[in-house]
């Protein structure tokens, strides 16, 4: 056990010290704007630290994977249920790999299908009272562990920090709906013959 966490820590130490924005440093800096690609590269590599750990600590302290968790918080306090669809995109990926998590939430009783009152074709995923315990007494150890995880920083920095992100994920998001305006825009013109 001991040796097992000594080369944890180490790995750690590693990643720490070398993450990713490091990596490769001459090859950045000779690029025009290599401090943007710094800055995504350091929040990757925040992300990538934060998300192993809560993976393996949900694994080892609930045997619960971080998609069960995020697809469980989803539902949390919805005791009318969602639809796999919005399950998807709230959780941005396939309504194919909702289904087959809700199926196995199903098998294990932290979820029931309840029937979708609006339409007869389809059904809700909706937390059982078993689900809603177990995703308490995960959500509650994960609150903890990422209070740990950036205790390093001050109110005034987390503060900060949020309002700036808040600010890049809304540029963010206009930038990609004006990019996909722009290509539907494009799109309809070369369809009509108005551009070649």
């Amino acid at each position: 056990m001991m040796a097992r966490l000594a080369k944890r820590a180490a790995r750690l130490e590693i990643v720490a010290d070398s993450d990713f924005e490091t990596r490769g440093e001459e090859a950045l800096t000779s690029r025009a704007g290599h401090a943007d690609l710094r800055l995504w590269l350091r929040i990757l590599t925040i992300h990538k630290l934060i998300n192993n750990e809560v993976r393996r600590r949900l694994r080892e302290n609930f045997g619960m994977s971080l998609s069960r968790f995020d697809l469980l918080a989803q539902l949390d306090g919805r005791n009318d249920g969602m639809r796999m669809g919005e399950l998807s995109k709230r959780l941005m990926v396939t309504t194919g790999n909702i289904t087959g998590l809700v199926d196995e939430l199903v098998a294990e009783g932290l979820v029931e299908r309840l029937p979708d009152p609006t339409n007869r074709r389809a059904s809700l995923a909706a937390m059982t009272a078993r689900g809603r315990k177990a995703f308490g007494a995960a959500a509650k150890a994960n609150e903890v562990w990422i209070a740990d995880m950036f205790a390093g920083l001050d109110a005034s920095d987390k503060t900060a920090m949020f309002e700036m992100l808040g600010r890049q994920k809304a540029d963010i998001a206009i930038r990609l709906l004006d990019a996909e305006a722009g290509t539907r825009d494009r799109s309809t013109k070369t369809s009509r013959g108005v551009a070649k």
